[in-house]
Order: C-alpha cells, then sequence, then structure tokens
C-alpha cells in the first residue's frame, strides 16, 4: 500500500491519501487525531481505509482503552476563497 502526503490543489493544506480498495483512494487531513469509538461521533479513517466513528480525545492523559489513531476526511474550503 503506498501512502503519500501532499498539499490540496484548491485550499493549499497538506492532506493525505489513503487508499481503500483497488482503484478508489480518499483525501484525509495530514494530522492524525487520537479517537475512541462512539456510535454518535464524527466519521474518520484508518489506515488501511475504513472508517470509524467516535469522539476526539480532549486531553493527553486520558486513560480510556481502545483510543486509536485516525485521519479526519479533508473537506477543502477553496471554494470559498
Amino acid at each position: 500500500m503506498k501512502d503519500t502526503f501532499r498539499l490540496c490543489r484548491k485550499c493549499g493544506k497538506p492532506v493525505g491519501i489513503i487508499n481503500t480498495r483497488p482503484y478508489r483512494s480518499i483525501l484525509v487531513d495530514a494530522d492524525t487525531v487520537f479517537v475512541h469509538p462512539d456510535p454518535l461521533g464524527e466519521t474518520f479513517i484508518r489506515i488501511d481505509g475504513s472508517k470509524m466513528r467516535g469522539k476526539p480525545d480532549t486531553r493527553y492523559d486520558d486513560d480510556r482503552e481502545g483510543s486509536e489513531a485516525v485521519w479526519r476526511p479533508h473537506r477543502c474550503k477553496g471554494d470559498d476563497l
């Protein structure tokens, strides 16, 4: 699997490209987010391309089990410029 980081063509922010399946990829923000699973939370993307719902950790010393490093899907605001 080849994952790369580039700059968005519209807004210029760093984005990552994660392959979800053959001939299919998704743009994500370059910064990782640590997230706890929550069925009512936001949608995030794992490194293998699978999706998960969760809520971001708000404290660095949170000791709950199941926290994962994931990425937010890139929502470009380049059209607003």
